[in-house]
């Protein structure tokens, strides 16, 4: 009988090893990232994803291919972006080894003074509603960058819409906790709650209204949306329900072609969005970090003084953000002097690693820029920096121990809420997109007028300060940073994220392991995340990272909010490389959303 247990207990064991293998192995595999010779693409949904490759296989090139993955991410991701929102897209002709940035946000209606928004009371309603830019920045990417018809570049939206798709686990849970949002306005809950029932996972979404939406801004562009019936949809719906747009509006929205801004990390140039997107917060930060010596330091994963000082690099990034990016049309943004080196040294400089100064998080000043004030151009267009032309940086300054510096103040309100998408492409050239779009919350407005929900943007501007206040025209701030980094005049990576104000520092954090920790991109995507802002009482972090590192993080005075392992709060980069050692493409689809990336 004991000879007979034991060798049961060693078939037990046996079974046990083979069984730890295997998930061994299979956790191997789910950390590699896809990877192809032909050009790569990563999205937040299967369906978006396909209709890039389709764009891909039928010679299109890394413009095209993006082009009809935001049509058709705005289909089957609803509740992230669409026809009624805006965004910004930066690309790099791989050819001509430059970068473009369309820009193509939402705006204020001319009339927008007119309807007393209220932002405690109007923030989800016709109110919020701003200037839809998505069909115009992306019919203009496509006419300038592209090489294949808009209705070939729209089929794979079009069948979404009209034949309809299964929802995922992540749509059916936003459409559950958005139900009182989804329910006021007729044609968006004949969409979603179809006989008063929220759509649940498996059930197939169709859109018939949005499908012939689509159809006409095929057949006539820019002008089968902003002008004729669809136009005039759009007018009489949101007048009728008290927000601010007129026909004048729509037909004079122009999407820009701008410079995208520039930057430098560890020899790997850096092109993200303009302001008053965040591109600048996201070379701010690497400035900073630049100036010690993080790997030597330990990840911030299962290191309380790295996380620490991240945590405050970010704090300065976004007081610093708040202060002073918004709309460069109505002020001179001092875009030069916030991506300098200089400034980034006297930032790190003001970093204590042993304890957050000040105090409290809310009270993190901005900094003063009038001690770095750089000549602007006479056309208003800011230049990039050479990367040496600040102070030199001091060997002693990579040791965390040697910061002990202190600084004081206060400063606004947390930042709104927002949803927003993410994709990335490379075409097998080597042509390079980072495009984000939103409708600046889960399901915008909540407002559908032809099929189209409509944003819920106006929210993003400043209630209380000058910079980024509300005016008719105006573009309000944004954290989204699509970005892409160069190295050698090959591209390297291709990034970017949603998650309203989490969008800089989960950017930053991703690139620190892929430059710093020498991740590969899946790598880069799981590893634990968290955020610090000046606009909060908390520092937010997932559960992966260790008791032993909250523990010494609430030592140095530090206030914890712990999430779930992947939570969908620390956004979903999506993101694409190119080894030019192997000429081969890699992408990476954030689990902690539903998307996948795939190459030709």
């Amino acid at each position: 009988m004991m000879l007979k247990l034991g060798r049961c207990h060693r078939h037990v064991i046996n079974l046990l090893v083979i069984i730890l293998l295997v998930f061994s192995f299979a956790l191997v595999l789910a950390q590699q990232p896809a990877s192809s010779q032909n050009g790569m693409v990563a999205t937040a949904h299967p369906l978006a994803t396909r209709a890039a490759l389709q764009m891909l296989q039928q010679g299109g090139n890394a413009i095209d291919a993006a082009v009809a993955a935001a049509f058709a991410i705005g289909v089957v991701e609803p509740d992230g972006s669409g026809l009624g929102g805006g965004g910004y897209l930066v690309f790099y002709d791989a050819q001509q080894k430059q970068g473009y940035a369309v820009n193509f946000y939402q705006k204020a209606s001319s009339e927008i003074n007119n309807i007393n928004f209220d932002r405690k009371t109007d923030r989800f309603s016709a109110k919020a509603i701003l200037v839809p830019g998505n069909v115009a920045g992306l019919v203009l990417a496509l006419q300038k960058f592209g090489t294949l018809p808009l209705p070939v570049i729209l089929e794979p939206a079009i069948q979404y819409a009209e034949k309809g798709f299964p929802i995922d686990g992540t749509l059916a849970q936003i459409i559950l906790d958005q139900v009182i949002l989804l329910q006021a306005d007729p044609e968006t809950a004949a969409s979603y709650l179809p006989d008063g029932f929220p759509l649940m996972e498996g059930d197939t979404l169709r859109q018939p209204k949005l499908a012939k939406t689509l159809r006409n801004i095929a057949e006539k562009g820019h002008s089968g949306f902003y002008e004729g019936p669809i136009a005039d949809s759009l007018v009489a719906k949101v007048t009728r329900l008290g927000g601010a747009l007129t026909h004048a509006d729509l037909k004079s929205y122009q999407a820009e072609i701008v410079e995208p801004v520039h930057g430098t990390y560890r020899g790997y140039a850096i092109l993200s969005a303009q302001t008053p997107q965040a591109g600048p917060s996201i070379i701010e930060a690497m400035n900073i970090l630049e100036k010690a010596d993080i790997k030597s330091m330990g990840h911030y994963s299962t290191s309380a003084p790295t996380l620490h000082f991240l945590a405050e690099v970010f704090r300065r990034v976004y007081a610093d953000r708040s202060a002073y990016l918004e709309d460069p049309h109505f002020s001179q943004v001092p875009v030069n002097e916030l991506i300098s080196k200089a400034l980034a040294y006297e930032r790190f400089k003001s970093i204590d690693m042993k304890k957050p100064v000040p105090e409290k998080y809310r009270q993190t000043p901005p900094v003063d820029m009038e001690r770095f004030k750089i000549p602007h151009r006479p056309d208003g267009i800011t230049e990039p920096l050479p990367p040496d032309e600040a102070s030199p940086k001091d060997p002693s300054i990579d040791q965390p121990s040697l910061l002990r510096h202190e600084s004081v103040s206060d400063f606004e309100t947390i930042p709104p809420e927002g949803h927003t998408t993410h994709l990335s492409v490379m075409d097998k050239e080597g042509n390079s997109v980072s495009l984000t779009q939103t409708l600046g919350t889960f399901f915008g407005s909540g407002v559908t007028v032809e099929g189209v929900l409509l944003n819920a943007s106006l929210a993003n501007f400043s209630e209380t300060t000058r910079v980024n206040s509300l005016a008719p025209g105006k573009m309000p701030r944004s954290t989204i940073a699509p970005t892409i980094l160069i190295k050698g005049g090959e591209p390297f990576l291709s990034i970017g994220s949603p998650g309203a104000g989490r969008i800089i520092s989960t950017i930053v954090q991703v690139l620190v392991n892929i430059i710093d920790f020498h991740m590969n991109l899946q790598q880069a995507n799981d590893a634990p995340r968290f955020h610090c802002q000046k606009f909060d009482d908390f520092l937010h972090l997932e559960d992966r990272i260790p008791e032993s590192v909250r523990t010494d993080l609430t030592k140095a005075g530090h206030n914890l909010r712990v999430y779930g392992a992947f939570d969908l709060f620390f956004g979903g980069v999506q993101m694409v490389q190119f080894d030019a050692s192997t000429r081969t493409f890699y992408g990476s689809a954030d689990q902690r959303r539903g998307g996948t990336a795939g190459g030709e």
